[in-house]
């Protein structure tokens, strides 16, 4: 598989990743407020959910990291220079 479409597909699980993290992130903050239900889970399911994504997140962070090592080298170049 060519590297670009490796890299795109990368970015479009992580994003995908980072939104749902984002939407369980504002859940746990409007049940800690309000004490309702967010989506119908509670806040324990919600920390659940967190504690699967968060770590799956994590790993595609470092993947991306990695394939994306020397065009982060010579950014941080530019922004030191």
């Amino acid at each position: 598989m060519n590297i670009v479409k490796v890299r795109a597909l990368l970015s479009s699980i992580l994003l995908v990743v980072f939104i749902g993290v984002l939407v369980i992130t504002i859940g746990v903050l409007y049940i800690t407020k309000t004490g309702n239900p967010f989506l119908g889970m509670s806040k324990s399911e919600l920390f659940n959910a967190r504690n699967i994504l968060g770590p799956i997140m994590n790993v595609l962070i470092i993947i991306h990291l990695a394939l994306n090592w020397n065009l982060y080298k010579k950014e941080l170049k530019v922004l030191f220079k």
